[in-house]
């Protein structure tokens, strides 16, 4: 497992706090249309944030005393997990922030948990995501039709370290 704090120093932003997740969260962050979307499209959301929770591998980022993102690692096998990253308003307003706080955590959680495989998903038609995922050196592998559940394709996206 990997505390707020260890996450917190990972990232190394003077003005970022990294807390752990609390469902609460979710909703202060004010998430974008897009995720907004597929937050619909899960009728049984509570009950999965509260596992998110309940396993204690997901943290909220705050700027400022706001929350600005939520963040989380699921769990494939020992050298393999999926990250996901819900941003907020106060993350996309300060996107050179993100950004650096993103690369710093991806460039550093690998050899932290002696990873051999990070993967993440991104929907084809976020062309800001793709192109953030590819800048944090995430190679595209394909596509995963009909992926998300909102009936959305999806690129697999994998960092390999």
């Amino acid at each position: 497992m990997v505390t707020a704090s260890e996450v917190q120093s990972m990232i190394n932003m003077e003005r970022l706090v990294a807390l752990p997740f609390h469902p609460s969260h979710m909703d202060r962050i004010q998430a974008n249309n897009f995720d907004l979307a597929v937050f619909a499209s899960l009728p049984d959301l509570p009950q999965r944030l509260a596992l998110i929770q309940e396993q204690r591998c997901a943290w909220t980022l705050f700027y400022k005393h706001e929350p600005a993102l939520c963040m989380g690692l699921e769990y494939k096998w020992p050298t393999n997990y999926e990250a996901w990253i819900v941003p907020g308003k106060v993350s996309l307003q300060h996107g050179t922030l993100l950004t650096r706080g993103a690369k710093r955590f991806f460039d550093n959680i690998g050899p932290k948990l002696d990873l051999l495989r990070m993967q993440i998903v991104v929907n084809v038609e976020r062309e800001a995501a793709v192109r953030w995922a590819e800048f944090l050196k995430f190679e595209r592998e394909g596509v995963m039709a009909k992926y998300g559940p909102e009936g959305a394709d999806y690129y697999m996206y994998a960092r390999t370290y």
